[in-house]
């Protein structure tokens, strides 16, 4: 029988993390907000996800791909640890009502709703600040939610196209080329995460919070800083090389290249040139090509030159041919073979073993921390895992909770109160 009176088991009781008494609602899907309230959760925040009754769109994603098709998405595992989940309809008023009087509980707001969505049922910046001066509310979208493009749609591979990281990617010769990851979630997780952070140290100073705002197109523009500072200044397009150059502004033979058996990856200054093309039996063809940049304005006809040659060794020989010239190379892994670099997964790795997604691994964030390690304490919740738990710590009296359940505006993991 579900339970709705008790000891609240909350987040880190105790436990000093440079987050630790910061409680935070997020009214997160997708992939942006649950990596940044994860990140938060992991450093020590006391995270609750605010779901619908469906749940987070990614605990179904990719799902068909797994090999058991009613195993939870190894997306939503992988992005929504640290958090509890409270499952409310907020499409409901006493729904609403109920999370208006949670915000004086609260620290923080995370949310990556569309814009408009949540001041539409009074949860917007404005009445919740006003509510609550103290409180920090960051808004993660697309485009600049106080901007014109406000509620354009967007997404990752459509802000890669839009800010011109995609134009960079690729054969000269061939279509542009997207980023394989989802490059510009994350790195805006890693912006909401430190502007939760600053706007919370100042909040310590002037006691008062503030609105902190996140989009994907800016953070697009940043991960593109030096390249944009060519264009802006030296008032030229970056180029796509032909054969191999994996950079605009870096010269010869800076890429991927193809092997017998797989591909490596070269990164050398020009002076090192000669010497590449000497233990690639090169010398004749590739020096003449040197003279004055041209590293950098015959990079094309020397990585073609590269590519030929390559393509004729296997990757070890490749390796015991260029290791001695002192540039960087390196073997082309996959994810998996990555991670199974003992060097990355002795720390970067972690099995979990929950009843919602049994037993499963997943990676951690990056960040080391000497004297608070990042918290692993919860997996990835089940839908609506501690609904009551977070009722009953926000002052919500029983009665009313069964109420709340009974009624939808509430979902539990569990059978409804007073069922077995």
């Amino acid at each position: 029988m579900l339970s709705i009176t008790g000891k609240s088991n909350g987040l880190h009781e105790g436990d000093v993390h440079p987050l630790s008494g910061i409680r935070v609602l997020a009214f997160t899907h997708y992939a942006a907000g649950p990596i940044a309230a994860q990140y938060l959760g992991s450093l020590g925040a006391d995270v609750i996800k605010i779901e619908a009754p469906a749940g987070d769109y990614q605990r179904s994603g990719i799902k068909e791909l797994t090999a058991a098709a009613d195993a939870p998405s190894p997306y939503f595992l992988g992005i929504n640890r640290n958090q509890r989940s409270l499952s409310i309809d907020l499409k409901k008023p006493e729904a609403q009502k109920i999370i208006r009087e949670m915000i004086s509980h609260a620290d923080v707001i995370l949310e990556n709703f569309r814009p408009g969505v949540l001041e539409r049922m009074g949860l917007g910046s404005a009445a919740l600040l006003e509510m609550n001066h103290r409180l920090i509310y960051c808004s993660i979208a697309a485009y600049d939610p106080a901007g014109p493009s406000r509620n354009k749609p967007g997404q990752d591979l459509i802000i890669q196209a839009l800010s011109g990281i995609a134009s960079l990617g690729g054969s000269a010769d061939g279509p542009p080329v997207a980023a394989g990851a989802y490059i510009v979630d994350t790195y805006t997780a890693s912006q909401a995460v430190i502007g939760i952070q600053a706007a919370l140290r100042q909040r310590d100073q002037t006691e008062r919070g503030q609105w902190v705002r996140v989009d994907m197109m800016s953070c697009a523009l940043h991960l593109l800083a030096s390249e944009s500072s060519y264009t802006l200044n030296a008032q030229q397009q970056a180029s796509r090389g032909r054969n191999g150059i994996s950079h605009s502004h870096q010269p010869a033979p800076y890429g991927i290249y193809s092997t017998r058996d797989g591909a490596i990856a070269l990164v050398a200054h020009p002076v090192a040139l000669p010497d590449v093309a000497a233990a690639l039996d090169l010398t004749d063809r590739i020096v003449p090509l040197l003279e004055g940049k041209g590293a950098w304005t015959k990079r094309d006809e020397i990585a073609a030159i590269l590519s030929d040659r390559l393509r004729q060794l296997t990757s070890d020989d490749a390796f015991s041919r260029l290791a001695p010239t002192g540039i960087l190379l390196a073997p082309v892994r996959s994810i998996g073979q990555a991670l199974a670099d003992p060097d990355v997964a002795s720390e970067l790795v972690r099995e979990v073993e929950h009843s919602y997604g049994g037993r499963y691994r997943v990676a951690l964030e990056p960040l080391k921390l000497s004297g608070s390690p990042l918290v692993f304490d919860r997996p990835a919740p089940d839908l609506g895992e501690h609904s009551v738990e977070v009722l009953r710590e926000s002052g919500i009296d029983p009665d009313r909770i069964e109420a709340l359940i009974a009624s939808g505006a509430v979902r539990v993991s569990g059978p409804p109160a007073g069922e077995e």
